[in-house]
């Protein structure tokens, strides 16, 4: 999908949406991944908007669950660090336990056993189970139930994003949808089997399914820098702070708040990729 102002000027699918079965249309829904990530870090500009909370409280004050193992840490961990990817742990913290069925509860208490591996704040490492805990965050402040429940109501609903959810159900339920599959060298692709655990498990971290036509939807409104139509649904502001750099990955790209940026002879990139089992 390509959009070029409030337009989407192109949009196509390739391939087969299942093995042997239906061609992959604009309309087909996938599975998003960690492109997720940028959804959940608009929702806390929605409540730093609200002033139900500001980038820098102190995630101790709203999240006393989230403990990791240096004290000092713990304390100074911000809003903001809960996204930027510079914990200091290992890429990857823990992800395993969301495939061993462990809940967003339990995934979140086991942070406090692991030492990191560089200074807070030093490194870039990708881990996801920040994420759960800001998602908690959102739907705590918003007064909601969830932060599936959040993401739904603030986003998906008023930019019309019909096909968009974030379970297993719900994905396995739409009449049109990807299954994953692999390449093989020596014959036939092969059908991924689904894992109903991963990335649902991650909540906000990942677990988003969309397709391209609703996700051209929401590029429209990062386009129109918060606003669909004449509703704004987040502060210019807030949304242009989830894109400043937090920390750096190599000479030409930076972590900020659910977005890679990257300098090029050309520009300003704002990117983010998503992998889950057989969707990329």
């Amino acid at each position: 999908g390509v959009v070029v102002g409030a337009e989407l000027v192109f949009a196509k699918g390739f391939g087969a949406a299942t093995v042997g079965g239906a061609p992959v249309g604009a309309s087909t829904v996938f599975q998003v991944g960690s492109t997720t990530k940028a959804f959940l870090a608009t929702t806390l500009a929605m409540m730093v908007d609200e002033k139900k909370l500001s980038w820098d409280t102190r995630v101790a004050g709203l999240a006393p669950e989230f403990v990791l193992h240096d004290p000092w840490v713990t304390r100074e961990f911000r809003v903001y660090d809960l996204l930027a990817q510079r914990s200091g742990l290992r890429p990857y913290t823990n992800d395993g336990l969301a495939m061993l069925g462990y809940d967003a509860d339990a995934m979140i208490r086991s942070l406090r056993f692991v030492p990191a591996v560089t200074s807070f704040r030093s490194t870039f490492a990708y881990v996801n189970i920040p994420h759960m805990v800001a998602g908690q965050i959102v739907a705590h402040a918003a007064g909601a139930e969830s932060w599936n429940a959040v993401v739904a109501d603030r986003i998906f609903g008023p930019l019309g994003m019909a096909s968009t959810s974030t379970t297993a159900e719900a994905i396995e339920a739409a009449p049109d949808h990807a299954v994953g599959h692999a390449w093989k060298a020596d014959g036939p692709p092969e059908a991924l089997p689904f894992d109903p655990s991963f990335p649902y498990k991650l909540g906000p971290a990942g677990d988003i399914n969309s397709s391209v036509e609703d996700m051209s939807k929401w590029v429209r409104m990062l386009l129109a820098g918060g606003t669909v139509g004449d509703k704004r649904l987040v502060s210019q502001q807030n949304l242009a702070y989830t894109q400043i750099p937090k920390v750096a990955i190599n000479e030409q790209q930076s972590y900020a708040m659910g977005w890679v940026i990257q300098e090029s002879p050309n520009g300003r990139i704002i990117w983010h990729n998503g992998g889950t089992s057989g969707f990329g």
